[in-house]
């Protein structure tokens, strides 16, 4: 990714150097002049682009790196909850147990049977002090160890419910990665202005050379990232609506539906709503959920921020754009969900390592 930078920024140095030796002689005619300062005038304009392209996409390469960070975070969290759950009533068996020998076997339980051969009052005041001092013990260690639960089951969910709320989604991309596109269009735009002014001037041919490394740049950062991005595991509320929602659509897998969940809010996790209005756990524009909505829990009424309603919803809408033919027809489906494609790539991978 660096690289492609690096090259990126060196083609675009070699267009400015181009374009001072292209209008450097002087020109024949004033209308050529008059052109060739035109274009220069637009190409340091494109020049300008190409500086803040460099800096949106490192923005957009951290974006990218924070969600997949995010995911991870949560997914660690998650297992120390439920390892800490599973071991909790494994250490109140052996609490129990604990507890058990200390009064039933070789301990206290001995002690005080020898009270009674005890021989004189003073032997016997010793030996009770004794059982006591073993009671008390037994005791604080079952209190101490039951603390050490109680404390670690506490602060695994409130770490877990942390990690929830801060998981990143692709409202943490969306603008940095829209910052991109839009500053290489406006490149684009600029060049042919160019172009039209003043034809084979070879600052122009380097601008788009440089252009094109940029893009490159773009795609080489979003393959990169996805490579590290991990499923997040959903509850199986949410898999099970995933499963159901899916069979409404013929061919539609369920690892689709559940890509995109993770992908827009983490399954519920993350639900707010984006800078763009988009809404609830499938990330609906209100306009678009309306015209798609499905009643997924049968209560009478479709709710953009019911997990049913919107995960049944997205099945509907996916499928009305033919999702449930796979191949180039799925990737379009996606595409109408967002209108971009690092977030196309970004759903079939997560949907592939569901799938696996």
């Amino acid at each position: 990714m660096l690289a492609l930078l690096r090259h990126a920024r060196g083609l675009a140095a070699l267009g400015v150097a181009g374009l001072v030796l292209s209008i450097s002689p002087a020109a024949r005619a004033d209308s050529t002049d008059d052109a060739k300062k035109a274009a220069a005038a637009v190409l340091a304009q494109v020049h300008d682009l190409q500086l803040q392209v460099e800096q949106a996409e490192r923005i957009y390469d951290r974006a990218l790196a924070q969600v997949g960070a995010s995911v991870n975070a949560a997914i660690l969290d998650e297992r120390s909850t439920e390892e800490v759950a599973a071991a909790a009533p494994e250490a109140t068996d052996a609490l129990n147990d604990r507890v058990r020998g200390l009064y039933m076997s070789g301990g206290p339980l001995a002690l005080y049977a020898t009270l009674l051969s005890s021989g004189n009052v003073t032997d016997f005041q010793n030996r009770i002090a004794l059982v006591d001092r073993v009671v008390s013990s037994g005791q604080l260690i079952v209190q101490a160890d039951a603390e050490v639960v109680a404390q670690a089951r506490q602060q695994s969910r409130k770490s877990d419910r942390r990690a929830s709320r801060s998981v990143r989604t692709e409202r943490s991309v969306a603008r940095s990665a829209m910052r991109v596109v839009q500053l290489m269009h406006r490149q684009q735009q600029l060049l042919d202005e160019a172009n039209a002014r003043v034809a084979h001037l070879q600052a122009i041919d380097d601008a788009r050379t440089a252009l094109a490394a940029q893009n490159a740049a773009f795609g080489s950062i979003t393959a990169s990232r996805l490579t590290s991005l991990q499923v997040l595991p959903p509850s199986a509320a949410y898999l099970s609506l995933y499963h159901r929602a899916a069979a409404t659509c013929s061919g539609l897998s369920w690892t689709v539906l559940a890509a995109i969940g993770q992908v827009e809010s983490g399954h519920g996790r993350n639900p707010s709503t984006s800078y763009a209005g988009a809404m609830g756990p499938m990330q609906f524009l209100p306009s678009t959920f309306a015209s798609y909505a499905v009643d997924g829990d049968h209560d009478g009424k479709a709710d953009i921020m019911n997990a049913a309603d919107a995960i049944f919803t997205a099945a509907h809408y996916v499928c009305a754009n033919g999702a449930g033919r796979g191949g180039t027809a799925l990737y379009q489906a996606i595409w109408h969900y967002n209108h971009a494609d690092w977030y196309v790539q970004m759903v079939l991978a997560l949907a592939k390592q569901y799938a696996g």
